[in-house]
C-alpha cells in the first residue's frame, strides 16, 4: 500500500513533497535500519546533468527509494525508459505512484535486492542513492561479498559500509561508454575502509569527476553524513586525471554547469599518480597537503596504537558500583573502565577522576569475569543470554561471548571523535578505556617523556599537523582511526634535551587554573623549542 494514502497530514497538504509525506509516514528507526536517506535535489540535478551528457535512452536505479533521482530525470528530459530495484517495497510504491503521473515514460521498477541480481545485465545511464547501512548493521550475504571482491580485484575491508559494495557493482555493470552518477557519504575519502574503493576506480580508470560537499552543512537529514557525487564514466579513453569540486560552505550549485562556473567551488584536475600516493583524498581536496619537516618523524616511531574495547553491548557490560551489588557481582572481579569520553574531560585522568566517578555512580566497571565463576556471575550470564546479547555484533564473534577483548591498559588515550581539536588524555589512573578513546602505547618512552609526549600533541602548532590525517564529518566533527594517528608528523622528543622534555611533563601536571584551562602560552612556547630542534 501507498504509504501516502494512510498519511492523512500528506492528504490535506498538497505542497508536501513525496519524500516529506514519506518520512513522516515511517518511524526513523526503520529508516536508518534500511539506509533510507534522500537526495537534496541540487545534488540530484548535478547527477541528472551529468549522465545527461550521454542522452541516454533509458536510466537505470540500483536503490530506487521514493523515486526522487529517476523523477527528476524525466522531468528534465533525461531517459524516456526508467528501470530499477528497491528492496523496500514501501518507498518504491511511492514511486510508482509518482511516475504513474508522468507522461511519455516507461517504468520497470523491482522489489529486490540489487547485490543479489545477475551481473549480466549492461546499462548505459546508472543514477543512485545507495543505502547508507554501517558494517554492524549490514549482514551481507558471503556469497554476494565473494564474488564483489573477486570481480572487482579487491580484498574489501569487513568494516565497509554497504554503499562500498553497491558502487562497486554498479560501475561492473555500466555498459561501455556508459556513465554513472552515485550519492554517497564523503567519509570513505578519508576512511580505511575506503582504500580499496580507491584502487578499484584508480586501476580500472572510471573515476571522471568528484563533487565533495563542505562538512559545514549536513547533507541528508537525520545523518551526520556529508556528501560526495562519483561521476564515473566508461570510456573508450582512460581517465588518467580526475575533476574534483570541492563545494564550499558559502556555495550553492543548483547544476553541473554553476558547479563548473561558481568561483567560491574549488576546481582542481588531480592526476591518478597523485590520488595514488595520498590515502585521504579528502584532506587533499580541501587544503594544501601538509609537507615533510626535516628532523621530524612519523608518530607511529614513537607509538602503538589500538582502539578501545568493544563490547557489542555497553549497557549490558559496563555498570556503575551500585548496580554491580545488585546483581551481587563482586567489582573487585571487575575491569575498571572509561566508557564515554566525558568521563574524561581533562587531558589528565588521574585515580582521584576515577574514584569521583565511581563515587557519583557512573558505569565504571566493565563485566569481565574470570574462569573460576561465580554464582552471582552465572545468574547474570544466564540473564545476558536470555535477552539475546549472544547474538549482538561482537559477543557473537568470540569464542566465550561475555569475555572482554583483550586490552591492557594504554598510557595515552586519545578521542575518537573532536570538534576544534583531537584530545590526548595523559591515562594516570591506569584504567582500561572503550571505543570512545583510542589507545597509543609507547615502544621505548620513559614516564617523563611519555606525559611530554601527550602535551606536546595537545598544542595548538601539532593540532595543525594532526588536522593533516582527520576525517571531518558533519558540521566539521572530526574523526580520527588508530591507524591515521601513525602518520601524524612530529618532532622527535627523544632529541629534545631533558629540560625541555621535564617542563614538558610538569606543565600536563599543573592543575588547571579557575577558568579550567592550563597555561597555553607556556606550552606553546615549550613546543616551538621542540619544533626549533636540530635534525640528526
Amino acid at each position: 500500500m501507498n504509504p501516502l494514502a494512510e498519511n492523512s497530514e500528506s492528504q490535506t497538504d498538497a505542497r508536501l513533497s513525496p519524500e516529506i509525506s514519506y518520512v513522516r509516514s515511517v518511524s526513523l528507526a526503520r529508516r536508518k535500519k534500511l539506509g533510507q536517506f534522500f537526495t537534496p535535489l541540487a545534488y540530484a540535478n548535478i547527477m541528472a546533468d551529468w549522465i545527461a551528457c550521454i542522452s541516454p535512452e533509458s536510466v537505470f536505479d540500483p536503490a530506487i527509494g521514493t523515486g526522487l533521482l529517476i523523477d527528476n530525470c524525466n522531468k528534465r528530459g533525461v531517459g524516456r525508459k526508467f528501470s530499477g530495484y528497491d528492496i523496500d517495497r514501501a518507498p518504491m510504491e511511492v514511486a510508482k505512484a509518482r511516475m504513474a503521473a508522468a507522461a511519455d515514460c516507461q517504468v520497470d521498477f523491482r522489489e529486490g535486492d540489487f547485490l543479489a541480481t545477475d551481473w549480466g545485465t549492461r546499462f548505459d545511464a546508472i543514477i543512485a542513492n545507495p543505502p547508507f547501512i554501517m558494517h554492524r548493521d549490514h549482514d551481507l550475504n558471503s556469497r554476494i561479498v565473494d564474488d564483489i571482491e573477486r570481480r572487482s580485484g579487491q580484498k574489501l575491508s569487513r568494516q565497509s559500509n554497504l554503499y562500498i559494495y553497491f558502487v562497486i557493482k554498479i560501475c561492473e555493470q555500466l555498459a561501455q561508454g556508459g556513465r554513472a552518477a552515485i550519492l554517497i557519504p564523503a567519509e570513505w575519502m578519508g576512511a580505511n575502509y575506503g582504500q580499496p574503493l580507491k584502487a578499484y576506480l584508480l586501476q580500472r580508470e572510471l573515476l571522471s569527476g568528484l563533487v565533495t560537499i563542505d562538512h559545514s552543512g549536513h547533507a541528508f537529514e537525520d545523518n551526520m553524513a556529508t556528501a560526495s557525487i562519483l561521476l564515473i564514466e566508461k570510456a573508450a579513453k582512460p581517465h588518467r586525471t580526475v575533476d574534483s569540486f570541492y563545494v564550499r560552505q558559502a556555495a550553492e550549485p543548483i547544476s553541473l554547469a554553476a558547479l563548473e562556473q561558481d568561483a567560491k567551488v574549488i576546481r582542481r584536475t588531480l592526476s591518478r599518480e597523485v590520488l595514488q600516493l595520498h590515502k585521504k583524498w579528502d584532506m587533499l581536496l580541501r587544503q594544501p597537503v601538509a609537507r615533510h619537516v626535516e628532523g621530524h618523524i612519523r608518530l607511529g616511531e614513537l607509538v602503538t596504537t589500538k582502539r578501545g574495547i568493544a563490547t557489542g553491548a555497553n549497557r549490558y557490560f559496563l555498570m556503575s558500583r551500585q548496580q554491580a551489588e545488585d546483581h551481587g557481582l563482586d567489582i573487585a572481579r571487575m575491569t575498571r573502565c572509561v566508557g564515554k569520553t566525558a568521563q574524561a574531560a581533562d587531558i589528565v585522568f588521574s585515580q582521584a577522576d576515577f574514584e569521583r566517578l565511581d563515587d557519583i555512580g557512573q558505569a565504571c566497571f566493565l563485566f569481565n569475569p574470570p574462569t573460576n565463576l561465580t554464582p552471582a556471575e552465572i545468574a547474570y550470564i544466564a540473564q545476558g543470554e536470555a535477552a539475546g546479547i549472544p547474538l549482538k555484533h561482537g559477543p557473537r564473534t568470540k569464542r566465550i561471548w561475555y569475555a572482554a577483548e583483550a586490552r591492557p591498559a594504554a598510557p595515552i588515550w586519545t578521542s575518537t571523535f573532536g570538534r576544534g581539536q583531537m584530545r590526548f588524555i595523559y591515562n594516570g589512573a591506569g584504567v582500561k578505556a572503550l571505543t570512545c578513546f583510542h589507545n597509543l602505547y609507547a615502544k621505548a618512552l620513559d614516564p617523563v617523556e611519555i606525559r611530554a609526549l601527550v602535551a606536546l600533541l595537545n598544542s595548538e602548532a601539532m593540532q595543525e599537523a594532526i588536522n593533516a590525517h582527520v576525517r571531518v564529518l558533519a558540521s566539521g566533527l572530526m574523526k580520527l582511526e588508530p591507524r591515521d594517528i601513525l602518520d601524524i608528523n612530529i618532532p622527535d622528543i627523544r632529541l629534545a634535551p631533558r629540560n625541555i622534555i621535564v617542563r614538558l611533563a610538569d606543565w600536563l601536571d599543573d592543575i588547571p587554573s579557575d577558568e579550567g584551562e592550563r597555561d597555553k602560552a607556556a606550552l606553546e612556547r615549550l613546543t616551538a623549542l621542540v619544533f626549533q630542534l636540530p635534525s640528526n
